[in-house]
């Protein structure tokens, strides 16, 4: 490459509709087929042939700090960092850094919450065949309100934009990539503008091309656009089809009403009984290959009810009374917050279900890929502890005190034998 191109990373966002998981990580390092979303594109650049590039942070900056010197580190990537105490907005964040096209020919512009097969390279050379200044990813949407439309001729130059219109004329969307000529990025950031999409791109109508894009190209923006996504990756992507090969498939459980008897604050040894289809269960799933992890709610131990201590006794009987049955589990997470709402919808610590910090701590831990596993359990909040940590599904059981699948959109089954078997059913229906 004889032209030097510089690439900005916006990647600050809050990322709300992807709570609870964005409580606890930035939305630009949440893992797709294993790989943080913002290392998909750290790669394409550097496949680019990029020489400097900058990635803006704010919301739990010092995850995405240790990932750009760990970038920095592998040498694939001159990537630095823009901290944003108070978020600038995506046009704000250029005017912030108005040197940064400085010695470089064109500049990439990536809105890091996309996941994409972009050629980059082929919008490089589109941009650099013709006289504009500016260069515009183009997808075609099915939600034309909710992106920016645009309008071009039979050469690609924009004719109108429209962010996010009551009325679309067209589904012709911004796809959140643009490449533009160092002399255009002065020009951004000297328009001291909030958002590029309200406030900068009508103001590059008529000197804009749009360079259209039929491949995949999907905004992360909610739980259902990741799952998606998710599942799409490892197709697309096939070296992330052999890494993952390499990752174990999990079945989380609740315990009680699940794995074992429910008894309500269980405070001893003596009240553990398994469900009777409970060690039977754990045993096909793992000789099916699936890891086996408890992941309790113990609000007792916040309430003072019962200790750690305790709480070690009463898994060291279940385990006993597990193995007494040729089955054990591969991991036991538990969270000792006690709620303070009777809201079972509402997230409020990580850790504590239907947060999923418990399920993403153990797929860390234990090198388990979520997007192939499964949460089992009787109580909706179990159900959204696996959809927030993007399980390939979740199953409410019957026999529990919430029993209404229907509602949550999710699988259902009477009790732990039959969710196995609608587990297990739909592996031997995918081989």
């Amino acid at each position: 490459m004889q032209n030097r191109v510089n690439a900005f990373i916006l990647a600050a966002g809050l990322g709300t509709r992807l709570k609870p998981l964005t409580d606890h990580a930035p939305k630009c390092l949440i893992p797709i087929a294993g790989k943080p979303l913002l290392e998909y594109w750290v790669d394409a650049l550097a496949d680019l042939g990029v020489i400097g590039a900058r990635v803006n942070t704010h919301s739990h900056a010092d995850q995405v700090r240790r990932f750009i010197e760990d970038v920095r580190t592998s040498g694939r990537l001159d990537l630095s960092e823009f901290r944003e105490p108070v978020l600038l907005g995506s046009a704000g964040t250029l005017a912030a850094n108005p040197d940064f096209g400085d010695g470089a020919d064109e500049v990439v512009l990536v809105y890091a919450d996309n996941l994409s097969t972009l050629d980059l390279r082929g919008m490089l050379d589109f941009h650099r065949s013709h006289a504009d200044p500016f260069t515009i990813l183009l997808v075609e949407t099915d939600n034309p309100r909710g992106c920016g439309i645009v309008g071009v001729d039979a050469d690609g130059k924009v004719l109108s934009f429209e962010e996010k219109p009551e009325h679309p004329k067209g589904n012709l969307a911004n796809g959140g990539i643009y490449i533009v000529d160092a002399a255009a990025y002065r020009e951004i950031a000297e328009m001291r503008a909030f958002d590029l999409g309200f406030d900068v791109l009508p103001r590059f109508v008529g000197r804009m091309r749009g360079y259209r894009w039929n491949g995949y190209h999907r905004d992360i923006g909610t739980h259902a656009a990741l799952e998606r996504a998710r599942h799409d990756a490892v197709r697309l992507f096939p070296s992330r089809r052999k890494l993952m090969g390499s990752k174990r498939k999990a079945v989380f459980l609740d315990r009680d009403g699940t794995l074992i008897e429910h008894v309500h604050y269980l405070s001893h040894p003596s009240q553990v009984r398994l469900v009777p289809e409970g060690a039977e269960s754990v045993r096909r799933l793992r000789e099916a290959g699936f890891a086996c992890v408890l992941v309790t709610n113990q609000a007792a131990i916040g309430k003072g009810l019962i200790t750690e201590d305790d709480l070690s006794v009463i898994h060291e009987e279940m385990n006993r009374q597990l193995s007494d049955r040729g089955a054990e589990l591969d991991a036991i997470y538990h969270c000792p917050i006690a709620g303070s709402s009777s809201d079972r919808l509402a997230v409020e610590h990580p850790d504590r279900k239907p947060g999923p910090g418990m399920l993403l701590r153990a797929a860390a831990e234990h090198d388990l890929d979520l997007a192939s596993s499964w949460m089992i359990g009787d109580m909706v909040s179990d159900v959204l502890a696996g959809r927030n940590a993007g399980c390939q599904g979740s199953i409410l059981l019957k026999n529990g005190p919430e029993s209404d699948a229907a509602s949550m959109a999710c699988a259902s089954a009477f009790d732990l034998r039959e969710a196995t078997n609608l587990i297990l059913g739909k592996e031997t229906a995918t081989r």
